[in-house]
């Protein structure tokens, strides 16, 4: 069951101050973290294959790699020495030694592949694909488990204390619940729908769903009580419904829509939008600042009002001449306790 092209060298990336910014606005810092954390560094995947390690504090490009091949998904690290990428229509993980560039070790899944989360202490990585998620051993990067999950799983979020999983399975309308030791389905919940992507509060108090209406082309999110296994409620927030992320305090989130950026606050249940254009996005932990893949940019806002703080460019064209066009933005897990 489980088992082209290559991207030009990517140049460095400058930082370019954004144009809307407002005189009140330019003189915030463009680091926005929890008191003595340091500015975190983003790791930016492109669709055709290539990575940028990007400072977050100034926009330098610390690194880059090349892993060959389309990409869906990505998961980091601790310390950032390994990042894993999932080249996910060529069913393989790669992964990668960020500080030097090069790919130290590829797992033929022998099956499409979708996404991949980290556990909190990196001793197991969990990858979507085909029915089922993959559990790797980082140490021996070797394939130790498979999971059946429901049909064609997408995105894939685990809770902060690394114990249970949670799965979109979009062909079923269903999000499975996944332990992860010993690995294995606890159960499945009905969010209808082709539920798309997942994440977990930071307190781990709340699963955050997108799920597309395929008739309509309206998305929603849908929050899980993980203590229950229930869902508590459903919000409309626009036109599809895609990647999604939540803020530190768990107040907001954010979810890439059609051409647009929905903003969900999770006390009121109302939603606004964004005029962004974004493939992907994410939020660091203990960062209050939502990055966008905005094509290829990375553009930088303040949770607090949505002001725009900075935008990434990235530089570097595929081998057809298209720009660096992201497909996962990833960060390294939280330090434990």
């Amino acid at each position: 069951m489980w088992g082209r092209r290559r991207t030009a060298a990517l140049g460095t990336a400058t930082l370019l101050a954004a144009a809307a910014l407002s005189t009140a606005s330019q003189s915030r810092s463009h680091v926005i973290t929890t008191a003595g954390t340091p500015a975190p560094r983003a790791y930016v995947i492109a669709h055709s294959g290539g990575m940028q390690v990007l400072d977050t504090s100034d926009g330098a490009v610390v690194s880059t790699a090349n892993t060959g091949a389309w990409t869906t998904g990505a998961a980091v690290g601790p310390d950032g020495r390994r990042v894993y990428v999932v080249n996910g229509w060529a069913g393989v993980i790669t992964a990668v030694e960020p500080a030097s560039g090069k790919v130290v070790g590829r797992i033929h899944a022998g099956a499409q592949l979708a996404q991949a989360v980290l556990r909190p202490d990196g001793e197991r990585l969990y990858v979507t694909g085909s029915g089922a998620v993959a559990v790797v051993d980082p140490a021996t990067f070797r394939m130790v488990a498979v999971i059946r999950t429901g049909g064609q799983p997408q995105g894939i979020a685990i809770t902060p204390d690394g114990s249970r999983l949670y799965v979109a399975n979009a062909q079923d309308g269903t999000v499975s619940v996944l332990n992860t030791a010993p690995a294995g389905p606890v159960t499945a919940i009905d969010v209808g729908g082709l539920p798309q992507h997942v994440t977990v509060s930071p307190d781990g108090n709340a699963v955050y769903v997108s799920s597309l209406d395929l008739q309509e082309g309206t998305g929603t999110v849908s929050v899980i009580d993980p203590h229950t296994n229930q869902v508590r409620w459903s919000a409309p927030v626009g036109k599809g419904a895609g990647s999604i992320a939540v803020t530190p305090d768990g107040r907001h989130v954010y979810v890439a829509l059609h051409r647009k950026v929905a903003v969900l606050d999770t006390t009121t249940r109302t939603t606004k939008t964004l005029p962004f254009r974004a493939k992907t996005l994410a939020i660091a932990p203990g960062d209050r600042r939502v990055f966008l893949a905005t094509g290829n940019t990375t553009t930088v806002l303040d949770s607090a009002d949505n002001e725009v703080l900075t935008t990434f460019q990235l530089s570097g064209l595929d081998v057809d001449g298209r720009g660096f066009a992201a497909t996962a933005i990833a960060f390294e897990p939280p330090d434990r306790p």
